[in-house]
This record gives C-alpha cells, sequence and structure tokens, in this order.
C-alpha cells in the first residue's frame, strides 16, 4: 500500500476510548470503549489544527477528519449531509458543530440559511445526538477568554479582536510577519502543536471553560446574551 493510502486509512479510523483488559477470570471478548465525540467546523484551518493538536496535547479526545472542515460561508448546506453520514454509521456518535457567528448576523440572508439549517436538524438537536458550538464573533474570542474575561461584544474577527488577543497569542508566533488573525487562519504557522500547548498551558483551557459557561448562563438569565460576546465551544470539553 502506498503512504498515501495509508495515510488516508489513518484518517477513516473511528476513535474510541480505551478500557482496561479484561482479567483472566473474565469471559468473552474485550469490548472497546465509547465512541470518541465527532467534530465538524466552518474553519479550514484554523478549528481543524486547534482541534488536532488539542487531541495531541490534552486529555480531550475528538474524532476529526479533513472532509469535517470546510469553508464557512457554506455550512448551513454542508453541515446537515456530515451530520448524517457520521451518525448513519457511528452508533451512538455525537457530533459537535463549531462555526463563527459573524457571518451569520452580517446579513438577512445568511441569517434565514442559519435558521434553516437548525430547522433542518432539530431532531438530532433534540435526540442529543447534535450539540452547536457558535462562538461571537468568532472562535477567536474563544481564544481570548483562556487570558482575560472579556464580554463586550465584538461584532466581528476584525480590528477590535486582533487588538484584544495579540498581545497574549503573538508571543506565540515569534517569526511571524503577519497579522495574528490571519495567521491563525494559515497552515504554515499552525499546524505545529506548540501554539496550542501555550494557550493551554498553566489551566488556561479550564479558565476558558468556566468563563464561557458561567458568562453564557449569567447573560440568559439576564436577557442579555445577544448584546454582548460568546463562546459555546465549551460544551465540546464539558457535554461529552
Amino acid at each position: 500500500m502506498e503512504e498515501r493510502e495509508l495515510a488516508e486509512v489513518v484518517k477513516q479510523q473511528q476513535y474510541f476510548e480505551t478500557v482496561p483488559a479484561p482479567s483472566p477470570e473474565e469471559e468473552g471478548t474485550r469490548d472497546m470503549g465509547p465512541l470518541y465525540p465527532f467534530l465538524i467546523s466552518g474553519g479550514t484551518n484554523t478549528e481543524r489544527y486547534y482541534f488536532t493538536h488539542i487531541n495531541d496535547t490534552t486529555e480531550y479526545k475528538f474524532n476529526i477528519r479533513p472532509k469535517y472542515f470546510g469553508n464557512e460561508s457554506s455550512y448551513p448546506e454542508v453541515f446537515p449531509e456530515r451530520i448524517r453520514d457520521i451518525i448513519k454509521n457511528n452508533v451512538g456518535a455525537k457530533v459537535f458543530c463549531v462555526f463563527d457567528l459573524d457571518t451569520v448576523y452580517c446579513n438577512k440572508t445568511n441569517q434565514d440559511r442559519h435558521k434553516d439549517f437548525v430547522k433542518c436538524i432539530k431532531d438530532e438537536i433534540n435526540s442529543g445526538s447534535v450539540l452547536l458550538c457558535p462562538s461571537m464573533p468568532s472562535i477567536e474570542y474563544w481564544f481570548l477568554l483562556h487570558f482575560e474575561n472579556y464580554t463586550g461584544l465584538i461584532k466581528s474577527c476584525g480590528t477590535k479582536m486582533q487588538k484584544l488577543l495579540s498581545p497574549y497569542m503573538a508571543p506565540y508566533f515569534p517569526l511571524a510577519n503577519k497579522k495574528l488573525i490571519n495567521l491563525l487562519k494559515d497552515k504554515k504557522y499552525i499546524e505545529k502543536s506548540d501554539w496550542v500547548k501555550n494557550l493551554c498551558a498553566d489551566g488556561k483551557l479550564d479558565t476558558a471553560i468556566k468563563r464561557a459557561e458561567d458568562n453564557i448562563k449569567a447573560a440568559e438569565e439576564a436577557g442579555d446574551l445577544a448584546n454582548q460576546s460568546y463562546s459555546y465551544v465549551y460544551k465540546a470539553f464539558k457535554e461529552r
């Protein structure tokens, strides 16, 4: 088998939690552990490499395939097909959908497409097979929560996000002569895992999870979620 074919086979594997080997007294065959959750996203590079490195450097594991990551603008049409393919071929699978909301709220057409998408997969959502994990405005806000508990409304992943996040994460890429927001989308800079190791170090991942959940709960209780930034990415870590 050629190297390329072998790599593709590896990419197609489903990953299960390991379980202890049976003792000599136990009968029957060894069962596989629970299936790791699947993750799909509209982000071609940022989300794909982030969660791949999470797999490699933390206790959290996901089933990740390149085909589950694609053009952010096409997720309302593409996600339902991906979701149903995963659920059909993996009994008991859980699917986390990670996507940005700045592109959703930028015009009415995209808002309508998003509503149609949610309606299309409402049965899978109601059954608990699918959990939506959007960020407003983008996954970069999720990264920001690792460093500070900022809740002000950021409407797009642009200048303001760059200004807030760069002091923290730009030092992770000392040789990059590029704006942070742009290099986080560039495979050349993010295919190695060091930036995610640094992002999660010293308990920062746990801090981000807690901040994201607490902030959303408080905003929902106050009926004020639409007036601030937020990220449901924490669900991919807590609701497994």
